[in-house]
């Protein structure tokens, strides 16, 4: 997908800044619903929150606070696993950064009430591959 310039280099010095890149996972707990298997290729894809909540920054236009929803169909990943987020019904997964930004979708940071470090990736397609951990 073609990329604003601007917007590019804005993402890959945010990248930079946080220590991310295209080979980075990230983690939930997932809903088993969001969860689908491909039964040619075994592989796992979670569907994007078509109704976001959590609050974000937007770090590619003028940087100001804005609601998940305002930036498009996606979900929050944290830089780590918790065990304590597991409850029941929920399934850990990890997402490879790469795979959410070669669809176009962005990475957020979250304001999140936990210490952990949390980014909303937004996913244009409305679904990116995982693995079950």
């Amino acid at each position: 997908m073609s990329q604003d310039p601007e917007v590019a280099r804005i993402l890959s010095e945010t990248l930079e800044a946080h220590g991310l890149d295209a080979e980075t996972r990230l983690y939930r707990e997932t809903l088993s619903d969001f969860l689908q298997r491909d039964e040619s290729t075994g592989e796992w894809s979670i569907s994007a929150n078509h109704d976001p909540s959590e609050a974000v920054v937007d770090l590619y236009g003028g940087g100001y606070g804005v609601v998940a929803s305002q930036i498009g169909p996606g979900l929050s990943f944290a830089l780590r696993p918790d065990n304590q987020w597991r409850e029941d019904g929920r399934v850990p997964v990890a997402v490879r950064l790469g795979d959410v930004l070669d669809q176009g979708g962005l990475p957020y940071p979250v304001e999140s009430v936990i210490t952990e470090p949390v980014w909303y990736l937004t996913l244009p397609s409305g679904v990116v591959r995982v693995e079950r951990v």
